[in-house]
């Protein structure tokens, strides 16, 4: 299907496992792959795997402009981390190569006060919340609304900085600890949602925007500061027939409203019996990596498309669009591995014992041995995510129980360091 792209150079940016995955499909399309970062070879598995790699940080414009004209680049590509889109943007811009979204698509799926507004303006339910800069916005709002809120910085992402709030004598610590994660100076104060949480997906090309996929996410919360990192996912979400009823029109006219054409869009919601209230988007693969069940399920193999338009600027041939349908006739799950904060890896096993069983689709690790489990509540915290298929009538709780048994993830004292959530 792919045959005009044999032999064509995809610059990747980034060299972590998760873009490893960009690496590998564009080489099984016949691609030659170039991967630069500034991550040591050791520790950089796209590097490991690429046709050639550079030790180069992609933060370093010019001289990414100058690689992009030396190695006679005919596309670039990334995702995963929010971060790296700015960079990617403006390497793009500069070299005049395909880049699947713009300054204001970006700024609106990695500003959380961007999303919102982009939302209201079009009659997208979200969160009761407002943007403060002062910690007297933030009481003035919790003495309207009362307690319990979530306090989060509207420039990052990962969890990072969010913090959850039950009374006014925390309220200072918890507005000085959410502001500290932005390097804008604003965070957006919201009433606290205890209830279900949805996610959707989106694709997109030349302007055609479908639903992909729907999910009901299960979330892991840190007791300390509320903060939470989604821990299970089930495909597709019972929500879905009403989804698409409810609001599934309203965001796919926000989405063209705002300029989104081409390429992979995911939000995030709660939801209850009034209403879906949306929190958040990103516009880039993500770590759920729900594409590939798409893959599996229909055929449409999205990543493989992404990779097209970065090195041709359209996909839209080779994509069927009237095959996207969120309602799978199998079920899909997502199972992420949560580590223990602060304790090093010392014994990662059974993986392939895992890739063994003809039901797993993919495992990603985020975390090696010799890596330090990060922050509670974060995405800092997740040593993997395994993606696999099961039927109906199962037990998912034992069948979680059954793939983490498998695995053996120990500290330096044997002790077991992970667990799962999916409750």
């Amino acid at each position: 299907m792919f045959s005009n792209l044999k032999n064509k150079r995809l610059l990747v940016l980034g060299s972590t496992e998760l873009i490893s995955v960009i690496v590998k499909k564009a080489k099984e399309m016949g691609v030659y792959t170039i991967v630069t970062d500034n991550r040591p070879y050791e520790s950089a598995p796209a590097k490991r795997i690429a046709d050639k790699y550079y030790n180069i940080s992609f933060s370093d414009i010019p001289e990414m402009v100058k690689l992009v004209k030396e190695e006679r680049i005919d596309g670039i590509m990334t995702g995963f981390t929010d971060s790296y889109m700015e960079y990617y943007l403006r390497i793009c811009e500069e070299t005049g190569l395909p880049c699947y979204g713009g300054k204001k698509q970006f700024d609106i799926a990695t500003d959380k006060s961007e999303f919102k507004n982009a939302c209201i303006k079009s009659g997208v339910p979200v969160i009761p919340g407002e943007m403060i800069k002062e910690y007297e916005g933030a009481l003035g709002f919790c003495r309207q609304n009362g307690y319990p809120v979530m306090l989060k910085p509207v420039d990052n992402s990962g969890s990072r900085g969010v913090v959850k709030c039950e009374k006014e004598d925390d309220l200072a610590s918890a507005f000085t600890y959410a502001m500290s994660f932005s390097k804008i100076g604003e965070v957006i104060i919201e009433k606290y949602m205890d209830c279900e949480n949805i996610a959707v997906s989106y694709f997109a090309s030349d302007g055609e925007i479908r639903l992909s996929t729907t999910d009901d996410r299960r979330i892991y919360k840190s007791k300390e500061t509320g903060s939470s990192v989604s821990s299970y996912s089930e495909y597709p979400s019972v929500y879905t027939e009403r989804y698409i009823n409810e609001v599934n029109d309203k965001v796919i006219d926000m989405l063209k409203v705002n300029g989104f054409k081409e390429g992979l869009i995911s939000l995030q919601a709660f939801v209850d019996e009034k209403s879906f209230y949306f929190c958040e988007m990103c516009y880039r693969l993500s770590g759920g990596q729900h594409y590939l069940l798409v893959d599996d399920q229909y055929g449409i193999d999205q990543l493989a498309l992404q990779i097209e338009y970065a090195l041709t600027g359209s996909c839209n041939d080779h994509w069927d669009s009237e095959k996207e349908n969120p309602e799978f006739k199998d079920n899909y799950a997502m199972l992420r591995i949560i580590g223990i904060p602060g304790n090093k890896i010392a014994k990662l096993e059974g993986i392939e014992t895992i890739l063994s069983d003809k039901n797993i689709i993919k495992c990603n690790l985020s975390k090696q041995v010799g890596d330090v489990i990060g922050q509670d509540g974060t995405t800092a915290q997740v040593i993997g995510s395994i993606l696999y298929k099961f039927s109906k009538n199962s037990d998912n709780q034992q069948i979680a129980d059954d793939i983490l048994t498998r695995l053996t993830i120990e500290d330096e004292n044997g002790n077991s360091i992970a667990f799962i959530s999916i409750t």
